[in-house]
C-alpha cells in the first residue's frame, strides 16, 4: 500500500464499508466450510474441531494473507476502498492493522474474560476483601458485563449515523477508510442507514434505563434481605448474633471463635482481634 496524496481525502460511506465487509465474512464464511468438508473428509475433523467452531482463526488467517500483507481485502477491493489513517492521512502502518484485527475479533470476548476472571477472584474464600467490598464489586462486574455488549451495539449504530470507525477497535487504532475508485453508491442509502443509527441508539438507551432499573431492583431486594437477616450471623446466616468483637461487629460465638483460631481479625473490618477480648451478649 502507498502513501496517500496530500489532498482532501474522499472518505468511504457507511454503505460502502458495510458491503466491503459482508463480501469478507460471506468468503471467510465459505472458507470456514470448505476446511470443514475437507476435515471430514480425511477424518481430521475431531482433532481440530475446537479451532474451527469459531470463525475467529479463519477471520485471523484470510487477514494475514490481505491486510497483513499489505493487500486489499476482496471486501476493499470489490467497493474500491482502501484502510487508512483519515487524521495522518496515511496508510496504517502493518502493526496497527495487526492490532485492528486482533480487537476486532477478540476485544469483546477479551474484556469479558477479564471480567469474569476478575469476579471468580473477588469470590474466592480465602480473598481479604469485606463482604460489603465483595457486594459492591459484584453488583459492578455484573452491570459491567451487561452494559459491554449494549455499548458495542451502540457504537455501531453511531457508525451508521456518521459513517466513521466501523468497530471500536478501528476507533482506538484509528483505521478507517478512504474511497479510491468507483461508483458511489445512491444517498439515499446513506440517509436509510442513517435512520436505522438513530433507531439502534435508542434501542441502546432504552436498554441501558433497563438494566438500571433491574439493578436498582435487585439493590433493594438486598437490602431488604440485609435488614431481615440483621440478626443472624454474618458467616454462617443460621444462628443468631450472640457474641460481638471490640469493634462492634456481631456474629455467633462458634464461628466467631473457630475463625479467630485461623486468624486473628475481624470477619468483618480486618481489625486485630485477640480471642480472649469477644464478649457474649446476654438477654437476646
Amino acid at each position: 500500500m502507498a502513501s496517500l496524496p496530500k489532498r482532501k481525502l474522499p472518505t468511504a460511506s457507511q454503505a460502502e464499508i458495510l458491503r466491503s465487509h459482508q463480501r469478507d465474512n460471506d468468503f471467510v464464511l465459505t472458507m470456514s466450510e470448505t476446511i470443514t468438508d475437507l476435515l471430514h473428509r480425511y477424518d481430521l475433523y475431531r482433532n481440530f474441531s475446537r479451532f474451527i467452531k469459531s470463525e475467529v482463526p479463519a477471520k485471523m488467517f484470510y487477514f494475514i494473507v490481505t491486510s497483513g500483507l499489505g493487500n486489499q481485502t476482496l471486501g476493499e477491493e470489490y467497493t474500491g476502498i482502501v484502510q487508512a489513517n483519515l487524521h495522518a492521512r496515511k496508510v496504517p502502518s502493518l502493526m496497527t492493522r495487526v492490532l485492528a484485527a486482533i480487537l476486532e475479533c477478540f476485544g469483546e470476548q477479551m474484556l469479558l474474560k477479564l471480567l469474569e476472571k476478575l469476579q471468580i477472584t473477588i469470590n474466592k474464600p480465602n480473598s481479604d476483601l469485606t463482604p460489603q467490598a465483595k457486594s459492591f464489586l459484584n453488583v459492578f462486574l455484573n452491570r459491567t458485563r451487561t452494559v459491554i455488549p449494549i455499548l458495542i451495539l451502540a457504537h455501531r449504530g453511531l457508525f451508521y449515523i456518521y459513517g466513521r470507525y466501523y468497530s471500536i477497535g478501528r476507533r482506538l487504532t484509528k483505521v478507517d477508510y478512504v474511497k479510491v475508485y468507483g461508483p458511489r453508491p445512491h444517498s439515499s442509502v446513506s440517509w436509510g442507514l442513517r435512520i436505522l443509527g438513530f433507531a439502534t441508539v435508542a434501542q441502546c438507551l432504552f436498554r441501558l434505563w433497563q438494566s438500571r432499573n433491574m439493578t436498582e431492583e435487585i439493590m433493594t431486594e438486598a437490602k431488604e434481605f440485609e435488614s431481615v437477616s440483621s440478626s443472624r450471623c454474618q458467616l454462617c446466616l443460621e444462628k443468631i448474633s450472640d457474641t460481638t468483637t471490640p469493634c462492634g461487629h456481631l456474629f455467633c460465638w462458634s464461628c466467631l471463635a473457630e475463625w479467630l483460631r485461623a486468624r486473628n481479625r475481624c470477619p468483618l473490618c480486618r481489625e486485630s482481634v485477640a480471642p480472649s477480648r469477644i464478649i457474649p451478649l446476654m438477654n437476646l
